[in-house]
């Protein structure tokens, strides 16, 4: 197997531990290893590193360079901006194509991967991917689904349809549609059917069947991808890429071709995933490994009274925070920002973020 793992975007919502020139994928922010070589350290047990290639900012390339020293450069490709996931997947197979074709392997099978994702069984993950890639191998689009546990509001669906295969413990369905993410109400409703999953975003395919898509469902793209690669090797191309790039418009993998597909197949899997979105999902993984009595969830020191189900969270281990009659509220200390907001408005974090660009605060950002 191959892997491209996406290692781009900020992660506003993690503000102000997650900034622009450190955003959360590259942050340790719930073990002692940052969530992009976890996500690595998952991999390898599925196939070497060397068939591992990373797409990312230049901005963030260096930091990933000294993270994983043992990954050759050649495997970090730098997008020009960025576009979404269907460009920076379509640079990341170009990347494989030529690993495969070099090995005498002429139609791979690739799985795509979130460096910032959360999996807490890595055995478990390990077996569904090699299920998935059993049924990828048929020509079909895998997607892992999560199977859930809370009508969860911050998360997309998957509803499943007929049964295709069952494969080593595993049932594959084929997907009637994907859903955004729904109001509690609906959400609620989707749990009740027992028939959704949460979209992951996690994918595993053959090489001539994403190709393939791409060329059917997103026919611009795969000429200007065509473009860039015909230009590989040569002087002009990282002109011919800027170039090429700028014109791209941007789009998802799930809108761009999952959404389109005719040959989509979900796999539910119990991997303990969590896309670390925001605090509040920090604030559940930290309770979950070292949480006290009181629902708190503390990284650093801290004395409280009457506080409950709170995160304290400080980045200076000398500093003491002291709470008094608190919940569900979330302090993040950092040396230059304090956070400070209830757990309900986490998503809001981000609004924030936007009012610190709008009153050009970069030195925050």
């Amino acid at each position: 197997m191959y892997a491209i793992v996406l290692a781009g975007g900020v992660g506003s919502r993690l503000w102000p531990r997650s900034r622009v020139a450190t955003p959360k994928q590259l942050l340790d922010l719930v073990s002692d290893h940052s969530m992009l070589q976890e996500t690595i350290y998952r991999l390898t047990g599925l196939m070497p590193i060397d068939n591992i290639v990373i797409v990312t900012g230049d901005t963030h390339a260096t930091l990933i360079y000294e993270q994983l020293p043992e990954l050759s450069p050649e495997n970090v490709i730098i997008e020009p901006s960025g576009r979404g996931t269907a460009p920076a997947i379509g640079l990341g197979l170009q990347r494989i194509a030529r690993l495969a074709k070099a090995a005498g392997d002429s139609d791979p099978i690739i799985g795509s991967f979130h460096a910032d994702h959360v999996i807490t069984k890595v055995e478990e993950f390990q077996e569904v991917v090699k299920a998935a890639a059993k049924i990828a191998e048929e020509g079909y689009i895998v997607t892992l689904g999560i199977k859930p546990d809370q009508p969860h509001i911050g998360y997309g669906y998957i509803q499943r349809g007929e049964l295709l295969e069952k494969t080593v413990g595993y049932e594959a369905y084929k997907v009637v549609r994907f859903v955004e993410k729904p109001p509690l109400a609906v959400a609620e409703e989707y749990l009740a059917t027992g028939l959704y999953s949460w979209n992951s975003g996690m994918f595993i395919w053959k090489l001539s069947t994403i190709q393939a898509e791409y060329r059917q469902h997103q026919p611009k793209l795969s000429q200007q991808l065509d473009t860039i690669e015909a230009a590989f090797g040569g002087d002009a191309y990282s002109k011919i890429l800027d170039s090429t790039w700028a014109e791209m418009k941007s789009e998802t993998i799930d809108v761009g071709i999952a959404e389109k597909s005719q040959q989509m197949a979900v796999l539910p899997a119990e991997i303990g995933w969590s896309d670390v979105g925001d605090w509040s999902v920090v604030a559940e993984l930290i309770a979950a490994q070292n949480g006290n009595e009181q629902g708190n969830a503390i990284i650093g020191q801290h004395l409280g009274i009457e506080t409950t189900n709170s995160l304290i969270y400080t980045a200076n281990q000398q500093k003491l925070i002291a709470t008094i009659g608190l919940d569900d509220i979330i302090i993040v200390d950092t040396p230059d920002v304090l956070l400070v907001c209830h757990r309900q408005h986490n998503q809001d974090v981000r609004k924030i973020v936007e009012k610190l660009k709008t009153l050009g605060l970069d030195k925050y950002l």
